[in-house]
């Protein structure tokens, strides 16, 4: 089931602005998908009513356009775990069921991973960075998580838990002093420490590490 997106994610696209050029009517994008022997389509087509055209980090978010659509050429798609991938921008790619996938070890492997269980988690992390953006003027550190991550929930229960953020890729957490991101990448979760207080975050790092939480 995905997520309707907060006010705040709703503001952050409505400002960022999205591209009439990439519009594409959604009955002649399903009979083009044919092209491509999906499992179901209904996620590639979501993704291009809600997100295609969107301005971000200086990159337009797209998979077809209309022009390429019209004379019916194909575009480059990948396979991983069943899924066949498209490219979405320069580093992310967007699976037949939503997930969201980068390479792994950089441009040119053809291994991926998955990293967000929809485009929606991306969109709601970068609107909630940059109103909390606060957070992150000391450089990051990050540690590997050595207990199950349920467990560090649990440590941090009397934390914020930041639902919107959060998927089954990552998990984010905000006090007035700390934000704390686990990310789970192919070798396990990560957990990213921010904070406004350096002298504070070592503490923190040190408690999790005397009780065997992050290594």
């Amino acid at each position: 089931m995905v997520k309707k997106l907060s006010e705040r994610a709703l503001h952050f696209i409505e400002r960022l602005g999205k591209s009439r050029e990439y519009e594409i009517d959604l009955e002649i994008l399903e009979k083009h998908l044919n092209f491509y022997h999906l499992q179901n389509s209904f996620e590639i087509l979501r993704f291009q009513k809600s997100f295609s055209g969107l301005h971000i980090q200086d990159i337009v978010i797209h998979i077809f356009t209309p022009k390429q659509i019209k004379q019916h050429k194909g575009v480059n798609t990948y396979h991983w775990e069943g899924q066949t991938l498209f490219s979405i921008n320069e580093s992310f790619y967007i699976a037949e069921n939503g997930e969201i996938a980068l390479r792994d070890c950089g441009c040119d492997s053809y291994d991926f991973y998955f990293y967000f269980e929809r485009f929606e988690t991306f969109i709601e992390q970068q609107a909630f960075f940059e109103e909390y953006r606060y957070y992150i003027r000391l450089p990051g550190l990050g540690n590997d998580l050595i207990c199950n991550i349920n467990f560090l929930s649990e440590y941090f229960s009397d934390y914020d838990f930041i639902d919107e953020c959060s998927d089954k890729y990552h998990r984010m957490w905000k006090n007035n002093l700390h934000l704390l991101h686990a990310r789970l990448y192919p070798e396990g979760w990560i957990i990213f420490f921010d904070s406004l207080s350096e002298n504070e975050r070592h503490k923190l790092i040190e408690e999790l590490k005397t009780k065997n939480i992050i290594a």
